[in-house]
């Protein structure tokens, strides 16, 4: 029989429904603790936590006509729902060192709402575990909160670069 080895410690799994109660709750959702990504918006957004994996947003892009709305408020809401939804869905291998970058784009409506097709990638990392965990980011934060009342456009379009432990992860290829 094969002897259990001493001092293994397994990361916590946890479903994303457990994150999203301590998200509603205002308490910090249980996520893998090797994981960064507590970066600004539309900065770095690569954490370090103790040398082991990193992920973190690396940019969230407006690519539709604003007019004139200051979208700052709520793209902070945005980042964190989806951040923690991501975090939920994080592939083991992010903590082993598994690399890549993806990219998606995808359209918030008035009311919250993303389309079923949505989000698009507009580039993967090549690893469908990781391509897969950051359009899982998107779909579980389905629906998002409404836009802002200001903005009576058809849609807000997003661009999200996410990282998985690279050095250098420019927001856009």
């Amino acid at each position: 029989m094969p002897v259990p080895q001493q001092g293994l410690i397994l990361p916590k799994q946890t479903a994303p429904g457990d994150t999203i109660r301590d998200l509603a709750r205002g308490t910090r959702p249980s996520m893998p603790a090797p994981v960064g990504g507590n970066g600004p918006i539309g900065g770095s957004g690569r954490g370090r936590s103790g040398g082991h994996g990193t992920a973190g947003i690396a940019g969230i892009e407006v690519l539709s006509d604003t007019q004139g709305v200051n979208f700052n408020d709520y793209l902070h809401r945005i980042y964190y729902i989806v951040k923690g939804n991501w975090f939920a869905v994080m592939p083991a291998s992010v903590e082993l060192g598994d690399m890549g970058e993806v990219s998606l784009v995808f359209k918030i409506y008035p009311d919250g709402t993303v389309v079923q097709s949505d989000p698009t990638l507009v580039y993967g990392s090549g690893k469908e575990p990781l391509d897969r965990a950051a359009v899982s980011s998107i779909r579980a934060s389905n629906p998002f909160p409404p836009l802002p009342q200001q903005f009576h456009g058809p849609y807000l379009e997003l661009r999200y670069t996410y990282c998985y432990n690279e050095q250098t992860c420019p927001a856009g290829r």
